[in-house]
């Protein structure tokens, strides 16, 4: 009894751990509207995307990930393949 409520508390202290983290990356060379759909496909093909939203009017693309499958180099790596260079927007601290 005592190792399957220790498996069991492992399990949830795993699934705890695993923490989404969000990013925004800018990506300069989106100059069409065909752009976004194509970031966008690239980036969900990142194990670990959770989400991508990809702005073309803003030349951004905020991404929810796990961070225990992958991280924000992965994912400029991704954009990159994909034609489209980027880098993490730097981001604004509140006042």
């Amino acid at each position: 009894m005592k190792t399957l409520l220790f498996c069991i508390w492992l399990l949830t202290f795993q699934a705890a751990s695993a923490a989404e983290q969000s990013t925004t990356l800018y990506l300069p060379t989106m100059n069409c509207a065909m752009c976004p759909m194509t970031v966008k496909k690239a980036l969900m093909k990142v194990d670990g995307t959770l989400d991508a939203k990809v702005n073309f009017n803003d030349k951004k693309a905020t991404i929810l990930f796990d961070d225990e499958k992958t991280n924000v180099s992965a994912l400029i790596k991704a954009t990159l393949e994909a034609g489209y260079p980027s880098t993490e927007a730097v981001k604004e601290s509140g006042l």
